[in-house]
């Protein structure tokens, strides 16, 4: 992988296999790319990447509220 559209470091990035909990995530396309140390991934950081310092706050994989309420105009 040469660089990566988004990175998310120094957090706690829980990636629910095995409750693995790893410091950083790359995406690329919309998907991620690689997981892994903050080592591991901020050399995926190009020019035009997005940088995201999580401050060790922690990142879960989405979730989706299937029964949900919007507004209606």
């Amino acid at each position: 992988m040469h660089t990566a559209d988004l990175v998310l470091y120094n957090g706690r990035i829980h990636t629910m296999a095995d409750s693995e909990v790893v410091s950083a995530a790359a995406v690329r396309g919309g998907r991620i790319a690689a997981i892994g140390t903050d080592g591991d991934i901020l050399p995926l950081c190009g020019a035009e990447t997005e940088c995201v310092d999580l401050r060790g706050a922690c990142v879960v994989p989405g979730f989706n509220d299937s029964h949900c309420h919007t507004p209606t105009r």
